[in-house]
């Protein structure tokens, strides 16, 4: 039975649905076309490590505001580290890296030290919140520093957001619109640089060493995941290769499956979740087939809708 592509992404959604042990939030748009795909995107999720794309948000507004410059330089001394995902608990004391590599590692590593350094460089939570309600995303609070006794088994404690407004930060990024087109530029460089490509991208077939050895390859990915006990989400930006533009953001909770191991099923139905998005916008008739998409998990999850 041949089945039309809105009946074929309605079908996979709900068969994922279905599938996964928790519940999941969707918010996805076409840039070219304005055409979205959305599932209870105006839904309060925690954001794990997502809540560093605001942080960064706000250290841009304040370099351009004049505070300070991505240059400066930031003095790491052992009480501020920080335990949790990152390369700077791992690190000596005495370092003094750049606001600019306190961003990169609190993006690309997801560096929880660096990412303490720089909510205190920017005045606190309250700081970014306002910021957020400011730039029109309501939805997002950072309620706290990362600090795992306070957030405990609470993944909320940390920070909530709605699917809906970290996918429009992602498509005023792609607009050149988020504190200034320059701004703008160098934070997508940033995510650009992502090394945690297990949510999302996982089966998108996609090469984060293409562009450094100046392949052109058919999908870019510029994004930021998170991840806590029982919840994973992923905020980003698909470029494809013939100019189209995905923002987009999946957030999940409620898993039975408390890991952080590569098959963690949050990050598997997030993975599934990306193949169906991209899968429903790739232009086949330019890019030729969609790269990826080969895994027993995606047959599982999807069954009759694969």
């Amino acid at each position: 039975m041949t089945r039309d592509r809105d009946t074929l992404l309605a079908g996979r959604l709900a068969a994922v649905q279905g599938h996964f042990s928790g519940t999941f939030a969707l918010a996805a748009r076409n840039l070219a076309t304005g055409e979205e795909i959305l599932v209870d995107q105006h839904a309060s999720y925690p954001t794990a490590s997502t809540f560093k794309v605001p942080v960064m948000v706000e250290v841009f507004r304040q370099v351009e505001a004049g505070a300070f410059s991505l240059h400066d330089r930031v003095a790491f001394a052992e009480a501020g580290i920080t335990r949790g995902s990152g390369v700077m608990r791992d690190l000596g004391a005495g370092l003094q890296p750049t606001i600019h590599d306190l961003l990169m590692l609190m993006i690309i590593v997801s560096d929880n030290t660096a990412t303490n350094l720089l909510v205190n460089q920017v005045g606190g939570p309250d700081r970014i919140n306002r910021t957020m309600a400011d730039l029109g995303f309501p939805s997002i609070a950072v309620n706290n520093l990362i600090d795992f006794e306070i957030i405990a088994d609470d993944n909320r404690a940390l920070a909530v957001a709605s699917p809906w407004d970290l996918m429009r930060i992602q498509a005023g990024l792609a607009g050149g619109e988020i504190v200034s087109a320059e701004a703008s530029a160098a934070m997508l460089a940033i995510e650009g640089r992502q090394h945690y490509l297990g949510q999302v991208p996982r089966y998108l077939g996609y090469n984060p060493y293409a562009a450094q050895y100046e392949v052109d390859p058919p999908l870019r990915v510029h994004l930021k995941t998170g991840s806590l006990k029982g919840m994973r989400a992923d905020t980003g930006l698909l470029r494809l290769g013939d100019g189209t533009d995905i923002a987009y953001t999946v957030m999940n909770e409620g898993c039975a499956d408390p890991g952080f191991g590569s098959e963690y099923e949050g990050d598997i139905i997030n993975g599934v979740i990306g193949w169906i998005v991209l899968s429903h916008w790739w232009p086949v008739d330019t890019l030729g087939p969609m790269p990826g998409g080969v895994s027993p998990y995606l047959d599982a999850a999807l069954g009759e809708w694969r």
